[in-house]
């Protein structure tokens, strides 16, 4: 092989930190690119997303109002429960941390200061009959947490409702778009 060839073919290959730099500007390039048209995407479906929020609520009736505001409701109620399932916890980590042990609240505690001295909690004390049931509320009440009391339903709950009202917004933008082409 004589000196040219060698020369040649050395200035044919790339070194290493040629090709690293390459690769780099390649990707920065391509970065750029998918970038732009992320951004370009984002922009189309924030503006077709928009409109089509607006001819919604631009059709909503004042009964869709009433029941959105109803769902809006127990929805507020909700997550109040489930915030105060949430504090709960968090005060009985704070108790934990303070004294090293754990304190319990059980739902009758709860029953107890609500129903004080009614029919339910005098059956409670002293049932006369459905003494089974008896034994079952009694139980249940005993060793089921406040926490999980609170914040169990309270998933349930709030999980239902949105999945209610997405159902009922689709349900209610496909009747107005087959309005509209009618």
């Amino acid at each position: 092989m004589t000196q040219t060839d060698y020369e040649q073919q050395k200035s044919d290959h790339f070194s290493w930190v040629q090709w690293i730099n390459l690769s780099m500007d390649n990707a920065k390039e391509f970065y750029e690119y998918v970038k732009t048209n992320l951004q370009e995407i984002t922009s189309q479906l924030f503006s077709k997303a928009s409109k089509e929020l607006f001819f919604l609520i631009s059709k909503l009736t004042s009964i869709d109002i009433f029941f959105g505001s109803i769902t809006f409701c127990i929805m507020s109620l909700a997550s109040l429960f489930l915030a105060s399932g949430l504090g709960l916890i968090g005060y009985q980590l704070f108790l934990w941390i303070k004294n090293g042990t754990w304190s319990e609240f059980a739902v009758i505690e709860v029953f107890n200061f609500l129903f004080e001295n009614t029919l339910v909690a005098q059956w409670l004390s002293k049932p006369e009959s459905w003494f089974g049931l008896q034994k079952i509320v009694e139980w249940l009440l005993k060793n089921i947490p406040l926490s999980v009391a609170l914040i169990a339903p309270s998933i349930i709950i709030l999980v239902g409702m949105t999945c209610l009202t997405f159902i009922a917004l689709t349900f209610r933008y496909y009747q107005f778009k087959a309005q509209e082409k009618i």
